[in-house]
């Protein structure tokens, strides 16, 4: 196999297989928003409850409250992540061991209030595994992306260029051609790759639709080096 028909074939592997990887984060990024969601509803209902509080139980309870209102999906292009998600993976942990450290605070407090409180820090602390896990998911399925996109596009340059000096003019090396560039054009338009929702995936078909149109043969024409 000469080297353009292996970049042909790889390059089509890797666009297939990204495009599995943001399937799967499409599916599983709105589950762990929602949780996140949830977990804010929470604190709020804990600020409720500990606007009846007294003492220094306030100032510790909430400050922790305080913590456990920053999470991830609130923030600037939460979803446009081409380098995986060790940072809300740790956060995720973070913020569980906060939320353990308030029920070790509340648990010395022996009263209804206290009692309330506490189930609110329990079902944050659950939420917050269960988001754990999608995240740790997602970010396996696009780690092995993570530095593969820019030898995407050096693929796909090798390609046009074989494409425009190797084989004779003619419609099927113009629609290869125009084929391989469009597919580079539309990775280009993102820095660090496609974004990561469904309007990421539908790019990556696109493309891997335009290179099962411009077809496989034209490379095995290429003659071998002298």
């Amino acid at each position: 196999m000469n080297p353009f028909d292996a970049a042909n074939t790889t390059l089509r592997k890797d666009l297939a297989a990204y495009s599995d990887a943001l399937t799967t984060l499409v599916s599983r990024l709105p589950q762990a928003r929602g949780l996140c969601d949830q977990i804010l509803k929470e604190v709020r209902l804990a600020h409720a409850l500990l606007a009846f509080a007294t003492g220094p139980l306030v100032h510790e309870v909430g400050a922790i409250l305080y913590k456990l209102q920053n999470l991830w999906p609130y923030r600037e292009a939460a979803f446009a992540r081409t380098l995986g998600f060790a940072d809300e993976i740790r956060e995720a942990d973070e913020l569980r061991q906060e939320a353990e450290r308030g029920l070790k605070i509340l648990v010395r407090h022996n009263d209804a209030l206290a009692s309330e409180l506490s189930t609110c820090f329990v079902n944050i602390g659950s939420m917050l595994a269960q988001e754990r896990v999608l995240l740790a998911e997602c970010d396996a399925s696009i780690r092995p992306h993570v530095k593969n996109m820019e030898l995407t596009r050096k693929r796909l340059n090798l390609l046009i260029a074989a494409v425009d000096a190797r084989i004779p003019a003619s419609t099927e090396q113009q629609s290869a051609l125009r084929a391989y560039t469009a597919t580079a054009e539309l990775l280009n338009d993102w820095e660090n790759g496609v974004p990561l929702d469904a309007r990421g995936v539908e790019i990556l078909e696109r493309c891997l639709e335009m290179l099962q149109n411009a077809g496989t043969s034209h490379f095995t024409a290429i003659p071998p080096p002298a």
